[in-house]
C-alpha cells in the first residue's frame, strides 16, 4: 500500500472504506470531505487512489464519515463538532473534482453538542443510522424513504449520561452494529469509559442489554465482528489504558435469554494508548492502532487463544516505498 496526500489543510479525523474496498473517504478539521478511488494496483508503478471530488460538508470539524451499504447506493453520512450529520448522495452525472458531484441530501439536527460518532447499520436492517456526541445521547435515526433520502426519522434517543462530560476534560464515544444477520438487533454504545450493548426488543425499543466490563480508561474504538457462522459474538475495544480487549458475547436470542459477556483476552503490547480497532471481513483477524506507530494483527489459534501474527510499521513501510 502507497501513501499519498490527501491535500487537506488540517488534522485529518477519520478515513473510511466503501464496502468494495475502491472507494476512500477522508474528512478534517478543514471541514471537507474527499472522495478518492482507487487506481490500477496498489503495488504497481501506477496504481495508488486518484482524487473524485472535494467539498466543504460542514461549518466545523469533520470528525467522522461512513459509507452505507451498496444496496442504497453511493451514500456518505459525516458528522461534525457543529452538531449535525449529513448525509451526502453521488450523482455522476456531475464531473470529478468540480465540488458538486455530491450532492447534500438531509440535515440531522438533534445533537445538542458536538457529534463524535456515526455508523450506518448492516443493510438488512434498512437505512439506519446511529449517532453518539458530547451530549451523552445515543441515537438512531432511519430514511423513511431511501430512494430520495430527504426524510429521517429518530426512532430512538436513549441518554446513556446524566450530563454532558466537562468540556475542559478529555472525552470518548464510539459505535459498532453488530453485522450478523442471525443475531438479535445489536448495537454497542461506549461513552467514556463504558460500553455497554443494546437490543432491539420484541416492541421495536432498544433495550440496554449487557455492558463490557474492564476498561480502565476512555475507550478509543469499538469493533464488532463479523460471526460467519460462530455460535457467538466477538467484540474489540481500543482503550487508552493501553490495552486491546476481545470480548466473547453468548445468548441474547431471545427477549427472555440474558446476554453473557466474558473477557477472552487482553494485550497491552502497544505500551501506550490504543485508538483503533478492525476486524477483517471473516472476523478472525483483528488489527489494532496505538501511539507505537504500529499497526498490529491478532488471529486465535487452535487452543482460540488470540496471538500477534504480524506487526507493520508505518514508518518503515514508508522508507521501502521511497527507496
Amino acid at each position: 500500500m502507497k501513501p499519498f496526500l490527501a491535500g487537506h489543510e488540517d488534522l485529518i479525523h477519520d478515513i473510511a472504506y466503501d464496502f468494495y474496498g475502491r472507494r476512500l473517504a477522508t474528512c478534517s478539521s478543514d471541514q471537507h470531505v474527499k472522495v478518492f478511488d482507487r487506481v490500477g494496483r496498489n503495488d504497481g508503478p501506477n496504481g495508488g487512489w486518484e482524487l473524485c471530488d472535494s467539498w466543504k460538508a460542514h461549518d466545523a470539524a469533520v470528525v467522522k464519515v461512513a459509507w452505507c451499504g451498496p444496496e442504497f447506493g453511493q451514500v456518505i453520512a459525516s458528522c461534525s463538532h457543529d452538531c449535525t450529520i449529513r448525509i451526502f448522495e453521488e450523482d455522476a452525472r456531475e464531473q470529478q473534482h468540480s465540488g458538486r458531484r455530491w450532492k447534500r441530501r438531509h440535515v440531522i439536527t438533534d445533537a445538542s453538542g458536538p457529534l463524535y460518532d456515526i455508523a450506518f447499520a448492516p443493510s438488512h436492517m434498512g437505512l439506519k443510522l446511529a449517532s453518539i456526541g458530547a451530549d451523552g445521547t445515543f441515537r438512531i435515526h432511519e430514511a423513511m424513504d431511501p430512494n430520495t433520502l430527504g426524510y429521517w426519522a429518530t426512532i430512538a434517543e436513549i441518554p446513556i449520561l446524566s450530563s454532558p462530560p466537562n468540556r475542559t476534560l478529555q472525552s470518548s464515544f464510539a459505535l459498532a452494529w453488530c453485522p450478523s444477520r442471525f443475531f438479535k438487533e445489536s448495537i454497542v454504545v461506549c461513552v467514556l469509559d463504558d460500553a455497554f450493548i443494546y437490543q432491539r426488543d420484541g416492541m421495536g425499543k432498544y433495550v440496554r442489554a449487557a455492558q463490557l466490563p474492564e476498561h480502565r480508561g476512555l475507550i478509543r474504538d469499538v469493533a464488532w465482528a463479523p460471526s460467519m457462522g460462530r455460535g457467538y459474538q466477538l467484540i474489540a475495544t481500543a482503550c487508552k489504558d493501553g490495552f486491546v480487549r476481545i470480548f466473547k458475547v453468548t445468548g441474547g436470542s431471545d427477549d427472555n435469554e440474558p446476554l453473557n459477556v466474558e473477557l477472552l483476552a487482553k494485550f497491552d503490547d502497544h505500551h501506550g494508548e490504543v485508538w483503533r480497532v478492525s476486524w477483517n471481513l471473516t472476523g478472525t483477524i483483528l488489527s489494532s492502532a496505538g501511539d507505537d506507530g504500529k499497526i498490529r494483527f491478532w488471529k486465535a489459534a487452535y487452543s482460540n487463544e488470540f496471538q500477534c501474527i504480524a506487526v507493520v510499521s508505518a514508518e518503515q513501510r514508508a522508507q521501502s516505498d521511497l527507496e
